[in-house]
């Protein structure tokens, strides 16, 4: 992520709702789950910040055997950056195993200041966490 620059300002095509600690005054559409998932994740005591990521080519991504564009980056009072992708039931999640395998990956190449999370809403696949795991772990970061 230090080749990646967030933007001073952004303009989203469509607005997500106002929840709490958003890095920006307006932040991208998020669907039912993910916007669930923020909310409870922006009421953690050491999150400072999130920010829904913009996707295709204007966002944050983690490039390898596909390119992955996880959902959220939220940041800790300890410095610690966090990428979210989120997986509701309402989705096939075929690619998930993948994407999780990539965001493991670039977890472990990252460094220490860095984390990425595979939130499920009901039935998380091996390494991935259901919501209220996630919410321990953050306030644990």
């Amino acid at each position: 992520m230090d080749n990646f620059r967030l933007p001073e300002t952004i303009a989203p095509s469509a607005n997500a709702p106002d929840i709490p600690k958003s890095l920006y005054r307006r932040e991208g559409n998020i669907g039912n789950f993910e916007a669930r998932v923020i909310g409870e994740l922006a009421g953690v005591d050491s999150v400072v910040w999130w920010h829904r990521n913009l996707s295709k080519g204007s966002g944050f991504r983690i490039n390898g055997f596909l390119n992955h564009y996880p959902d959220f980056i939220l940041r800790t009072e300890r410095g610690k950056i966090i990428v979210v992708e989120t997986k509701g039931d309402n989705r096939d999640n075929s690619d998930s195993e993948k994407k999780l395998l990539l965001g493991k990956k670039w977890e472990a190449k990252a460094g220490d200041q860095y984390r990425y999370m595979m939130v499920f809403e009901n039935n998380p696949i091996e390494g991935a966490d259901r919501l209220d795991v996630a919410i321990s772990k953050i306030g644990r970061l």
